[in-house]
């Protein structure tokens, strides 16, 4: 009787555990996802980028680059780890506490 209870109690934990982690993936699943992108900023000077496809400015911290995602987010971005992606690229974004992560094709 003492082997069953220990086990059913291990299962209960494995259970409980995994139905935690799907909920913590399934709540990152909102900013993580299949997305296009819609926009490219390029830096112009110290604080300042400029978009490919509009030109529209915006202020970056340094000379940072920008993309901006068919979710309407726009991130900061390394300008040579992310320079081969092209506007209207379809992409999967990871996004942790705010900050992009990765970028990867379909």
């Amino acid at each position: 009787m003492g082997k069953i209870c220990l086990k059913l109690i291990v299962l209960g934990i494995l259970i409980v555990l995994l139905i935690g982690l799907g909920v913590m993936k399934w709540m990152n699943g909102a900013h993580n996802g299949w997305l296009t992108i819609e926009e490219k900023f390029y830096p112009i000077d110290e604080n300042t980028a400029q978009g490919v496809k509009t030109g529209r400015e915006i202020d970056v911290a340094g000379h940072r680059c920008s993309i901006t995602f068919s979710n309407e987010t726009t991130y900061e971005v390394d300008c040579d780890r992310y320079l081969d992606y092209r506007v209207g690229e379809k992409v999967k974004i990871t996004v942790e506490e705010g900050e992009l992560k990765k970028i990867r094709r379909k």
